[in-house]
């Protein structure tokens, strides 16, 4: 048994997690959607139970599919490994500063005067 629905017409409806909520019938919600909606079972009357809807629920979101451990870099250089203070080949040049003046006994001023690149092939 449908209840006619009328432009202007304030209702209160039951939501599908059962939450109450006032729909305005018109533009936004007219009296075709909302029967649809009550048709379908989304919402319903307060006081009736809904039936059941034709929607999926939602299915749960998969958990990520684990990812192989990397494979490690080997180090071209042995002191690499032995050495943890090393700094990393991408590390900016004034970290490699500090250490190649601190491995090689020179000043940090000294140190400074040579590339990046220079600066590791000192150390390797």
């Amino acid at each position: 048994m449908a209840r006619e629905l009328k432009d202007g017409e304030k209702i209160r409806l039951k939501g599908s997690g059962g939450a109450l909520f006032l729909v305005t019938v018109g533009h936004v919600f007219d009296a075709s959607l909302i029967e649809k909606r009550l048709a379908s079972g989304e919402w319903s009357w307060p006081g009736t139970d809904p039936k059941p809807s034709k929607a999926k629920p939602a299915e749960p979101a998969s958990s990520p599919t684990p990812v192989a451990d990397p494979v490690p870099v080997q180090a071209s250089d042995p002191a690499a490994e032995s050495d943890p203070d090393r700094p990393a080949a991408n590390a900016p040049k004034s970290d490699w500063v500090v250490y190649v003046a601190r491995t090689r006994h020179m000043s940090r001023e000294d140190a400074a005067n040579y590339t990046k690149a220079d600066l590791i092939d000192m150390v390797s």
